[in-house]
């Protein structure tokens, strides 16, 4: 049987990418918080710099590898984004010694939605990606994300990449976060296959590559935020940039 890099390869019927951070450029994401704090501090008259405000606002947010903070990271309690994100708003509004309104919060959702709607945006490679695995049709090709069900259809029908995905599971849906096996094995059954049939592709070692091989999934971490990490067993490969999977992908699925 042919190998690549010692892996065998085998027939796969899916093959499911994480969303922020895999597709999505993360740094877009920053941009966005960046001009999100920008009218933040023309609102509130601070004199904090937007850089410094995104920090406090990422604290409560994000992992250092930029993954979206568990509420209660020994139980793993399920919180939509859109209340993660109030907050955070919160939390950096009471950093400043403020006290945030429901008023406050509903500006906030406005203005959050409209600079990630403008500054978001997908790694080049993004699409050719998708559309080279579209070559083959018997590819199931599908979305496994902690964002909120709603948020991510606003980004998408943004990008207008809807109707490139077969299948999209999310955090929300399932009520629990990745790397739990539930949210993976929704996202298998969706797709009629088994985890060893399939192919996961995530930037965060830790749920994206450790959940998918819980499940027998074959694994392609980007890492971008761990380049000195030896602890990688879990990675079938390992590439830093999102744009090396293709040639991956060539030969797992031709």
């Amino acid at each position: 049987m042919e190998k690549l890099n010692n892996k065998e390869l085998k027939k796969y019927k899916a093959i499911f990418f994480d969303f922020g951070g895999t597709l999505m450029c993360a740094e877009s994401d920053h941009i966005a918080h960046l001009h999100m704090m920008k009218e933040v501090i023309q609102k509130y008259n601070l004199s904090a710099s937007p850089e410094d405000m995104v920090t406090k606002y990422n604290s409560f947010l994000f992992t250092k590898e930029m993954t979206l903070l568990d509420t209660d990271p020994e139980e793993k309690s399920f919180t939509p984004l859109r209340e993660s994100t109030d907050r955070a708003f919160r939390g950096t509004l009471s950093q400043c010694n403020l006290e945030s309104s429901n008023e406050d919060l509903r500006w906030f959702k406005k203005i959050f939605l409209g600079n990630h709607k403008k500054y978001l945006k997908l790694f080049p490679e993004t699409l050719e990606i998708i559309r080279q695995i579209r070559n083959n049709n018997s590819i199931h090709i599908g979305i496994i994300s902690d964002i909120d069900t709603d948020f991510l259809k606003f980004q998408f029908d943004a990008f207008g990449i809807s109707k490139l995905f077969d299948s999209i599971t999310t955090s929300e849906e399932v009520q629990i976060y990745k790397p739990k096996e539930k949210i993976f094995q929704v996202a298998l059954n969706k797709a009629s296959c088994q985890g060893k049939e399939s192919i996961i592709v995530g930037d965060s070692y830790k749920k994206d590559i450790v959940g998918g091989k819980n499940v027998g999934m074959t694994t392609i971490w980007i890492n971008k935020f761990q380049p000195d990490n030896t602890d990688t067993e879990k990675a079938d490969f390992t590439v830093t940039h999102l744009k090396e999977i293709s040639p991956i992908l060539k030969e797992l699925i031709k």
